[in-house]
């Protein structure tokens, strides 16, 4: 008889492409792993991958059976949330991703009044800045900076995040303020890689704003955030970041140089669960009780 688990344990390492990036996926250490693979090809009495030089390779066998596999994982996950669908209670765990800027600065105080709210319920945030699977349960509910375009998932747009150019009181004592976006050229620039750039193109780019070259580069908008406060340089930041913040300076009348709408989303299934629902409509509450923050209106 096959058991799921080892199933599981085998698509992961057929879809990640080796041992140890689905033991790191899987959270699982990288011998229990081998020893499920093992005990899964003894049941099998096949080899599944074969091993070589470069790492593993499916087999005929392997290729056929994650076909199979992927089919369980869908329906294992289809049934999850259906029974997590008729969930009335208003205790457990409510899993919810969104990228890091929002989980770090917003979501978690946030979290402090949705715990008052409702005690029983168990916040646990997962930062990911690329966007969770919510049709196989990577999360209950998503904070995303794009509409999702599956059938499935039940998506409401909240509030617009707009960010604007601002720069330390300590920087500007020491640099000037820069009046006009074409002073840019002469101030040290923050700016977000190019992986940034290409996940924030969804959104509303200014298209006036002048090329520049950077003197301090991040992957990480809390990173490019704090580089601003610390005063590094003139760089992009939300308002609800930097409202808060009585040494920054917001420069050029406010001037949007990027903006884009924050979908909340769940799958439809979830919808039926009192906490996931709960969870979720507070969310939507604070979230346009805090608008202007995003906004910078």
């Amino acid at each position: 008889m096959l058991n799921w688990d080892d199933l599981k344990y085998f698509l992961a390492i057929a879809e990640e492409g080796s041992l140890s990036a689905a033991a790191r996926k899987l959270k699982v250490s990288q011998p229990t792993l081998s020893r499920r693979l093992a005990t899964l090809e003894e049941n099998s009495t096949a080899d599944l991958f074969a091993r070589n030089r470069n790492g593993l390779e499916l087999t005929a066998l392997g290729e056929e059976l994650i076909e199979h596999a992927r089919h369980m994982r869908d329906d294992i996950h289809a049934a999850e949330r259906l029974i997590t669908g008729h969930d009335s209670s208003l205790k457990g765990t409510v899993v919810i991703s969104c990228i890091e800027i929002i989980g770090v600065e917003w979501l978690l105080k946030t979290a402090k009044k949705l715990r008052k709210a409702y005690p029983g319920i168990s916040i646990e945030i997962k930062i990911d800045n690329e966007a969770t699977d919510l049709l196989r349960r990577e999360a209950d509910i998503a904070l995303r900076m794009f509409r999702p375009q599956q059938n499935d998932l039940i998506a409401k747009k909240t509030v617009t995040l707009n960010y604007s150019y601002y720069a330390s009181k300590d920087y500007i004592a020491e640099h000037g303020k820069p009046e006009v976006l074409s002073d840019l050229k002469h101030h040290e620039n923050i700016m977000p890689d190019e992986f940034i750039m290409a996940r924030t193109s969804k959104g509303r780019v200014a298209t006036d704003r002048p090329a520049l070259t950077p003197a301090i580069r991040a992957n990480s908008l809390v990173a490019l955030s704090a580089a601003v406060q610390k005063g590094l340089g003139v760089g992009a930041c939300s308002w609800f970041v930097a409202h808060d913040d009585p040494n920054l300076v917001r420069l050029f009348d406010g001037f949007v140089v990027f903006n884009a709408d924050i979908w909340l989303v769940c799958h439809s299934d979830l919808r039926r669960s009192a906490r996931i629902r709960a969870v979720y409509d507070f969310i939507a509450e604070e979230l346009q009780r805090d608008k202007h923050k995003f906004s910078g209106d």
